[in-house]
């Protein structure tokens, strides 16, 4: 028995050839038993006990080491899954600092990534909790002393007029990846992109003393860069740059699509200066020309005669006369570009040769040169984890490539995790430290109950056939055992009621009951253990009895089976008792003298068995109860049944010059130490397992937290359809995201009065901060509007100073899908409607007199990605233009439109006042209308539509 029970949990065979070796082991003792044997009369019942004591040791030994493999494999994939999940978080937080670093300086970033981390916990923890503050967050900070530049590309609107949607955002991309290039050698930092407008900051995060000189050599970087295309192309594009020096307000504002972006009066020169400047040219401020020391000659710019403001603010101006440089010729390809095809399609084959960086590419590819698999974005999406199948080999595609990385680091945790080693787990008693992971380790369900149960009652039953067949038949026999038999089918009909009857009944009560509850199983295993441990010994007693009426002949053929019995350590030895028996008497000894006094030792050796099965128990409590169980059966074996069981044998071995019930004690000592380090090795694996699950868990928390913080951001930069795109892992990451929609509607919404009349810098206001801080409010709850499914079609596009940008019917495929094909320009108007309403709210409670000015229009619209460093969703086009000199053209307290913006909302029941015709810069005249709200502030005594 115990050679068949280290075959199966010490040796280190796998399952196969520990069948093999335990099935070897039985056929060869029972071969040898039966050869020892003269006398065939009993040999066929001693054969078929040994034969089920030798099967049910083997199916014992099989289930240990079943149950064993289970927990350690599963303790390699947990381990296997919490490294998995590190490298994973790893990257996840490497993903999230590139993303957060493509909208947000890193010194902003640590704290909107804790803002994020903290309102999501807050979110689960309490979600009635009312707000600390009575302002939402801000992430600004002030920074002085240094230059804005702004650029604008002259003439490329009639030039992006006849370009195709790819070819457009392309342009686009090459042209402001050019530019990003330029303003990272020369220490500038991009802040946004304004349609084909570009404004950057030098003398931020990091204070430069040259950052004057910076804006001035980026700005004719700048020149110098549009001159190449025009003149490799043959299309009059130009630059018209504005530089100016001051403080200025820096960081991300509202609650929706955060956009990096500065705020000041500086900042509103420096645009000044771009649009009061000329093409070609520099155009500075005196403040940036006496942080120049003389570096630059200049002459005078003369900005006021151009632009309003300048002239309000008595601006004084200059322009930078370029140093003397050899312009580079021509190379044949570019002068084959001037020969023919459209100016578009040139300047368009002529950027490509730049070779600008794609949007998201280098997040896309890893910096830090993972896999293309592991790093795709589409990690960031559920299948970052894979649900948990109960398999061997279980092993996550994504992971594949970083196979020798995720093996590395699993053999270097599986060797610091050896027995005693977890600092986690206490050395000697095995529970864990934190007495919270105890008690959750002690309530966890045990889906393997069943199992336990079902091994039990198979030692039960091999018990039962055993003592069937060698001893007395009395009605204690029949009334014990048939009692524990039913107890053994009723417990395995409640532990096995929901696999036995789920198809027919879909019942979940039965077995859950036990497989949930951590105390009813404990009792139940306990029962067993102890009714299992009785019915071993408890026919004992009527053994003794009849003996007291046996002969003396036969009970001195007792003394000589026992000395052979005992030549073997187990079983072998009953075999050959019969050859020593007179043939007369071999029938009643085998049936009716209790000759087989020993198959009680295995029995008990069983019973023991039985206690350990119950790997779930705790070893200390198997501990006792075999303790308990061994002091029984040895207090039996040494006190009770003395006499029945004490001859004194005569062979020449060691072990048997000692008597029947002193070798029976050291057989029970030698196995309830051997069951013992068994149930030790199993709780510690046990255990491990669970360590691990529960780390993992924690982790793969954590990753999801990473998950959805970088989703939250990625949809912050994008709109959500887009942002599935650069999420989808079968993407081309050569190509740019682009759209044409052939109707769809843009809003510009200006407070104008903001900047005009509130907004002030002193020691009150910390020079615009507080000021700014209204601001946010504002934005933030015009952002709160876009939660509302009614405005689920209207997209923010940005913000510009106190100008709010939204555009609605920019989603793919769903340009028709509403029954009316113009469902978005009504949806967008009652969204500016709202934004209204919620301002004029804010007005009452603030005390404050903001009024919106806003501007409308509908048409034809290319939406795209681009910007490789800090990648940017924006939407042109001629209706993009339009909704913009709409807002700037417009009266405060109206929404003016188009008049084919007019005509689609008057057919639909909408009022429309006509304004008449205004001059709109680049478009001459054009006749307006006003929407007629009531909300509108005073009378509009213009004509009807």
């Amino acid at each position: 028995m115990a050679i068949i029970l280290f075959i199966h949990t010490m040796m280190p065979l796998n399952r196969i050839q520990a069948i093999i070796a335990g099935t070897l082991t039985a056929i060869a003792h029972l071969v040898t038993s039966g050869l020892l044997t003269s006398n065939k009369t009993c040999i066929t019942t001693q054969l078929i006990a040994n034969g089920a004591i030798y099967l049910c040791m083997n199916l014992a030994g099989l289930y240990h080491k079943w149950m064993t493999d289970v927990a350690h494999r599963h303790t390699f994939l947990d381990t296997r899954n919490c490294i998995e999940s590190r490298i994973k978080l790893e990257y996840e937080k490497e993903q999230q600092e590139q993303l957060l670093l493509s909208v947000i300086p890193a010194y902003i970033a640590a704290e909107v990534k804790r803002a994020i981390m903290l309102k999501m916990h807050e979110s689960n923890v309490n979600l009635t909790s009312q707000p600390s503050s009575m302002f939402h967050d801000m992430y600004v900070q002030n920074h002085k002393n240094v230059s804005i530049l702004y650029a604008d590309i002259v003439n490329f609107t009639p030039l992006a007029h006849g370009m195709e949607a790819a070819e457009l955002v392309k342009t686009l991309n090459e042209l402001f990846g050019r530019f990003d290039k330029i303003a990272q050698d020369n220490q500038c930092m991009r802040i946004k992109i304004l349609g084909d407008c570009y404004y950057c900051v030098s003398g931020l995060p990091i204070s430069r003393p040259n950052h004057a000189s910076n804006c001035v050599k980026m700005g004719l970087d700048m020149i110098e860069a549009i001159r190449a295309v025009r003149e490799a192309t043959g299309v009059n594009v130009d630059m018209r740059i504005g530089i100016h020096t001051g403080d200025v307000l820096c960081g991300v504002i509202g609650l929706r699509k955060w956009q990096y972006d500065v705020w000041s009066d500086d900042v509103t020169i420096a645009n000044h200066m771009e649009s009061g400047g000329m093409p070609g040219k520099v155009h500075i401020t005196t403040s940036t020309l006496m942080q120049l020391d003389g570096k630059w000659d200049v002459e005078a710019g003369n900005g006021s005669t151009r632009d309003e403001y300048l002239r309000e603010q008595g601006v004084e101006t200059y322009f930078i006369i370029p140093k003397k440089k050899k312009l580079q010729e021509l190379n044949e390809n570019d002068v084959s570009m001037q020969e023919g095809g459209r100016g578009s399609m040139r300047v368009a084959k002529y950027l490509e040769s730049w070779g600008a960086d794609k949007p998201f590419a280098k997040i896309t590819e890893g910096v830090t040169g993972k896999n293309a698999q592991l790093t795709s974005m589409a990690l960031i999406e559920s299948n970052l984890i894979q649900p948990r199948q109960y398999t061997c080999w279980n092993i996550s595609h994504q992971v594949e490539a970083d196979m020798d990385k995720i093996n590395i680091e699993l053999e270097r945790n599986l060797d610091d995790k050896q027995w005693f080693a977890a600092e986690d787990i206490h050395p000697i008693l095995l529970y864990f430290v934190n007495s919270d992971l105890e008690a959750e380790y002690h309530q966890q369900p045990d889906p393997l109950f069943k199992y336990y149960v079902a091994c039990a009652a198979m030692i039960y039953l091999t018990m039962l056939l055993v003592q069937l067949f060698f001893m007395p038949r009395s009605v204690a026999f029949f009334v014990s055992y048939g009692a524990i038999a039913l107890l053994f089918l009723l417990l395995l009909l409640l532990s096995w009621a929901d696999t036995i009857w789920m198809t027919k009944i879909h019942s979940k009560g039965l077995s859950s009951v036990i497989t949930d509850g951590p105390w009813l199983r404990l009792l139940i295993a306990i029962v067993t253990m102890s009714v299992v441990a009785a019915a071993a010994i408890i026919t004992v007693v009527d053994c003794g009895e009849l003996d007291a009426h046996l002969p003396v002949t036969n009970f001195s053929k007792f003394a000589v089976i026992s000395d052979v019995i005992s030549d073997e350590a187990f079983l072998v030895g009953s075999n050959a008792t019969t050859a020593l028996l007179p043939a007369g008497d071999t029938v009643s000894v085998c049936i009716n003298d209790c000759y087989s006094l020993p198959y009680y030792l295995y029995c008990c050796l069983l019973a023991l068995v039985a206690c350990s099965v119950f790997l779930q128990v705790h070893f200390l409590l198997k501990f006792i109860i075999m303790l308990l169980v061994l002091i029984l059966y040895n207090v039996t074996f040494l006190v009770l049944q003395l006499e029945l069981f004490q001859q004194q044998p005569t062979s020449r071995s060691l072990l048997n010059e000692m008597s029947l019930p002193v070798q029976s004690a050291i057989y029970l000592a030698f196995f309830f130490i051997t069951l013992h380090v068994i149930d030790r090795k199993v709780e510690y694996t046990s255990r491990l397992d669970f360590l691990w699950k529960t780390k993992f868990k924690s982790e793969r928390e954590e990753v999801e937290t990473m998950g959805g913080v970088n989703k939250i951001l990625l949809e912050n930069i994008l709109p959500a359809h887009v942002a599935l795109h650069f999420l989808s892992s079968n993407r081309r990451l050569d190509e740019l995201y682009h759209q044409r929609y052939k109707s769809a509607s843009v809003l510009f919404a200006s407070i104008p009065n903001f900047f005009k009349e509130f907004y002030m810098q002193n020691d009150i206001t910390r020079d615009g901060l507080e000021c700014l801080r209204v601001l946010n409010e504002i934005i933030y709850d015009f952002d709160k509007l876009l939660l509302k499914p009614k405005f689920c079609v209207v997209e923010k596009i940005k913000t510009i100073g106190s100008t709010y940008m939204a555009a609605s019917g920019l989603v793919p495929g769903q340009e028709n899908s509403q029954q009316d094909s113009q469902h978005h320009v009504f949806v967008l108007l009652e969204f500016a409607l709202s934004m209204i309403s919620v301002l004029n709210q804010f007005n009452k409670e603030s005390f404050n007199d903001f009024k919106l000015r806003m501007g409308m229009s509908h048409g034809e619209i290319i939406a795209g990605v681009v910007g490789a460093q800090k990648p940017q969703y924006d939407i042109w086009g001629n209706t993009v233009n339009l909704a913009s000199r709409m807002d700037s053209h417009g009266i405060v307290g109206r929404i003016q439109v188009t008049e084919d913006t007019a005509t689609v909302l008057t057919n639909h029941n909408f009022e429309c006042v006509c304004r008449g015709p205004i001059a709109v810069k680049g478009r001459g005249n054009l006749i307006t209308y006003f929407v007629k709200t009531s909300m509108d502030y005073g009378d509009l005594s213009t004509t009807k539509l």
